[in-house]
């Protein structure tokens, strides 16, 4: 998924925009953007949230969909054997619901496939299997950290069942999520509610098909969230194109959202046309900048 690395951008905002105002001044149809309108953290801190919370639902969906079959293919989950996971009822008592769910990093940085360090633990209670329409997986962090940053609240996913296109549709909330950053960098909050189209990969598993089952699976991401920065800002976030998930791309691929932090202008990301790749832009009073994610 695309992280914006907030420094970086910023440096290109204060360089390009006042070059731009400059070179436009006799354009009377567009009126330049104001200077303190550069700032680009409220954008920052709502991706940081996006993808740790996404980060969660890939771990625990990883593992609840499995359903602990594949014993022998551990180390093809995507966060590798960093975790010890447990259940209790078991699975292969499938008359018992609900269960829970424990997936432990323990207390120090493990590095997973996908190059994330994760400590902490996630527990999920498990109302129903997690393709069983009307499932729901309550989810909670206990001192759970992923790039050292600790990610506080609570998740659920519940299952909808399938929609007009055949594909299953999952509901996904956030509730009283916190992130502290690494080295004293401050606190950011956040929330969001939105839908995820499980629109690939539905025909496979980790156990059918190793770390390629999970890496074909594609969601379609309908919502909205809010938070307040690090600052101190309040600000609320709307996806105004679906954005397209690929589970095993860094980045969001396609899609667009809209940022809306109190008081500012609207900042609109735009995170490409497909590829799996770290371009993206960001527009401001209708000025494009292109950038790259890190």
């Amino acid at each position: 998924m695309k992280a914006l690395k907030p420094i970086k951008l910023a440096l290109i905002l204060s360089i390009s925009i006042p070059l731009l105002i400059t070179s436009c001044k006799k354009d009377k149809e567009k009126d330049p953007i104001p200077t303190p309108d550069y700032s680009t953290n409220s954008t920052a801190d709502n991706w940081i949230a996006e993808s740790m919370f996404e980060d969660v639902r890939k771990v625990v969906v990883e593992v609840v969909d499995d359903e602990g079959k594949s014993a022998t293919q551990k180390s093809s989950f995507t966060f590798g054997n960093c975790a010890t996971v447990s259940i209790t009822p078991a699975w292969n008592d499938t008359l018992t619901w609900p269960k829970t769910l424990t997936i432990d990093f323990g207390t120090t940085n493990c590095m997973g496939n996908d190059g994330k360090n994760r400590r902490g633990i996630i527990t999920v209670t498990i109302s129903d299997r997690y393709r069983n329409p009307g499932s729901v997986l309550t989810v909670q962090l206990q001192n759970y950290h992923v790039n050292d940053h600790k990610i506080e609240g609570t998740k659920q996913i519940t299952n909808n069942g399938r929609n007009s296109a055949n594909n299953l549709s999952f509901t996904v909330q956030v509730s009283n999520g916190q992130i502290t950053y690494p080295n004293n960098g401050g606190v950011a909050t956040w929330a969001s509610t939105r839908s995820n189209e499980w629109i690939a990969g539905e025909a496979t598993t980790l156990f059918t098909h190793g770390l390629a089952g999970i890496c074909d699976d594609v969601y379609l991401i309908t919502g909205s969230a809010n938070g307040i920065n690090k600052g101190g800002l309040a600000y609320t976030m709307q996806i105004t194109s679906p954005l397209r998930k690929e589970i095993c791309c860094r980045w969001l691929v396609s899609g667009t959202i809209d940022i809306n932090p109190s008081g500012m202008l609207t900042r609109t990301i735009d995170f490409g046309n497909g590829a799996c790749d770290q371009n993206a832009s960001i527009t401001i009073a209708g000025y494009t900048f292109n950038f790259m994610m890190y």
